[in-house]
């Protein structure tokens, strides 16, 4: 087996999905950080560089200097001195040399990692939010009353609408309506405007290679213009994750029936969907809560006891 190092590590580029997502989802990942679709399209923003050892996949963000946790196929996790050799390696190029997205049951299968790390729960802000595609559907209960309402409004003034896949056929379309949602969101959220131009490359970066990713997405139309749209891809075999997600705001509704909608588009190819993180903002944190998630997943930080 190959042992880390960090001369070994290469840039993602879009002929390696063929190595590095069926590692990825043989691994359960629990996080959206673990997909092929996000490393990939985000990997010009963050400078993503990976290296696989043995079936371990070990992916590493050079300009926030994130080495991501390594999970294995049916839960071959790297044993702790594992970790802390690449560790010790990320140190040696100036690095901080914490594991990145260590999930729970690692440190409880593996205690000995105290032996060289301490572990840190993840911030709120980085927290991953989850949901049941069931519950998007149904709407039960008071707190999502609102949403359903609006959705029926939406009904109401555009009976005709209609539902599809989304194809290559729709690509153009839904570039148009993020370019669009991209020009008014920086003139709303001026403090917000880098974030949202990376988001922007990103799912121009996902459009422009969409026949080389495995992308689930559905598309709303009223009277022949697109009014909503999301992409999404698998995590593991029971989540998704929710990638872009954009909306026409003057169709009063849209934003709600866009979220339904993929969840009954999801429904029989999984049970949960993984609507990411809020970073803190407070926009999308109140938008994010008022799903009410089945949990909000925080993950850990292997900080190295040398630190």
């Amino acid at each position: 087996m190959s042992q880390f190092a960090f001369e070994r590590f290469k840039p993602v580029e879009i002929e390696d999905r063929s190595v590095l997502e069926p590692l990825l989802l043989a691994s359960e990942p629990a996080t959206c950080e673990s997909n092929f679709l996000n490393i990939f399209v985000w990997s010009h923003i963050y400078g993503t560089l990976y290296q696989v050892c043995g079936n371990r996949p070990y992916v590493y963000l050079t300009s926030v200097d994130e080495l991501l946790f390594p999970a294995g196929a049916d839960g071959d996790y790297p044993p702790p001195d594992e970790l802390a050799h690449a560790s010790a390696e990320m140190r040696k190029q100036g690095k901080n040399g914490i594991i990145y997205q260590v999930k729970a049951d690692y440190l409880e299968k593996f205690p000995e990692y105290a032996n060289y790390f301490r572990a840190e729960q993840e911030s709120e802000d980085f927290g991953e939010y989850i949901y049941s595609l069931q519950n998007l559907i149904d709407l039960h209960g008071s707190k999502l009353a609102k949403k359903k309402n609006l959705i029926s409004q939406f009904k109401r003034d555009y009976p005709d609408y209609t539902v599809v896949s989304l194809t290559a056929a729709q690509l153009a379309d839904c570039k148009a309506l993020a370019d669009a949602w991209r020009e008014a969101k920086m003139q709303t959220n001026p403090e917000h405007v880098e974030g949202i131009i990376e988001e922007h490359e990103a799912l121009d970066r996902a459009i422009a290679n969409y026949a080389n990713l495995s992308i689930e997405g559905v598309c709303i139309y009223v009277e022949g213009k697109l009014v909503a749209f999301a992409m999404c891809s698998r995590i593991n075999s029971e989540l998704f994750t929710i990638h872009f997600e954009k909306n026409d705001l003057a169709y009063k509704g849209s934003g709600q029936i866009i979220n339904q909608e993929t969840a009954r588009a999801l429904l029989p190819l999984g049970k949960y969907v993984d609507r990411e993180q809020d970073l803190g903002v407070e926009g999308l944190r109140h938008a994010k809560q008022s799903y009410q998630p089945i949990v909000l997943l925080r993950n850990y930080n292997l900080i190295p006891l040398e630190k």
